[in-house]
């Protein structure tokens, strides 16, 4: 089946401003940016929630957030067709995204998010040639939108080949083995409180600095 690939700015005032800020993020700190992290609110939210675990694992491995909450796939495509990437060159791009592809008006099927997290994955590959990539699992949410969004980490598995892409599950670390949500590491059932995200760094770590080991 052939897919056209979907970009879209978003019209909120909220998200031109953040948009121009990660274009100005880049511009002046391009040549010190190692890590970045792409995403929607729980990326950003690493700015605030998970400030204190960010401060002390990621800022002095000279990391950058490029989160906007509420992003869809389609918002993503259209940030790095539009500067926010324009002349880095990380060594690990983090990726998290199509959780509001799932569960924000207008719904996106399973098989259009998987579709859209590939055209993000594809695009920023294009854009940074160099960096490998770490694409993460959605995080459980509250039902019934948690079981599509499982459906989703399933099929996106496959766009891992562990050379340029490696896919780090951070749905296990989240869930009893019933497969319910720990909501404990959860503010509001979709966003992780402060100890959601130092799971998050805990989990992710390995990987990292296998990826990033001169740090």
């Amino acid at each position: 089946m052939q897919f056209t690939i979907i970009l879209a700015a978003r019209t909120d005032q909220f998200w031109i401003d953040r948009h121009n800020q990660l274009i100005t993020q880049t511009v002046q700190h391009k040549a010190d940016e190692q890590i970045i992290f792409v995403g929607d609110s729980i990326t950003q939210m690493w700015e605030y929630i998970g400030r204190v675990v960010w401060d002390k694992y990621y800022a002095p491995r000279h990391a950058y957030n490029y989160g906007i909450s509420a992003d869809r796939t389609e918002n993503v495509v259209y940030r790095i067709r539009d500067k926010e990437f324009d002349g880095l060159h990380p060594k690990v791009a983090v990726l998290m995204i199509g959780t509001n592809n799932i569960g924000n008006s207008p719904k996106s099927t399973v098989e259009d998010t998987v579709h859209g997290i590939r055209e993000v994955l594809t695009e920023l590959i294009a854009k940074l040639p160099d960096t490998k990539f770490i694409l993460t699992s959605n995080m459980p949410r509250t039902e019934p939108l948690g079981s599509l969004c499982k459906q989703v980490n399933e099929l996106i598995v496959k766009f891992a080949d562990n050379k340029t892409v490696f896919y780090q599950d951070l749905w296990t670390p989240y869930v009893f083995p019933n497969g319910t949500q720990k909501v404990e590491l959860f503010g509001d059932g979709l966003h992780p409180n402060e100890k959601g995200y130092e799971v998050w760094q805990q989990t992710m770590a390995p990987l990292l600095d296998k990826l990033d080991p001169a740090h």
